[in-house]
């Protein structure tokens, strides 16, 4: 487990959010498909998406946080980031 921690850094969430970032914006983008869906709409959904992104991601880093402990409580570990910091990087990220 700790090496699992150790190899599970804050910078590496941010970069996971980063890749994240882009590909939510690859997939709802226009391409010049020839798509008739205006810019508007298509910003909405992308936001609405990464909204509930961002939710679920700060979910799981909570629930992380907390196994990890009630499990491990006696050993002092932990992961270095929680969900106010998912929270912070989703927002570096679509900014």
């Amino acid at each position: 487990m700790k090496k699992l921690l150790k190899d599970n850094t804050a910078k590496d969430m941010r970069k996971a959010v980063e890749a994240m970032a882009k590909r939510v914006d690859k997939q709802f983008s226009h391409d010049d498909d020839g798509s008739t869906v205006p810019d508007a709409v298509i910003a909405e959904v992308i936001n609405t998406v990464w909204k509930a992104i961002t939710l679920e991601l700060k979910k799981e880093a909570g629930r992380a946080q907390e196994l990890i402990g009630r499990c491990y409580s006696d050993s002092n570990l932990g992961i270095e980031y929680g969900p106010s910091d998912v929270e912070a990087a989703c927002k570096r990220a679509k900014a």
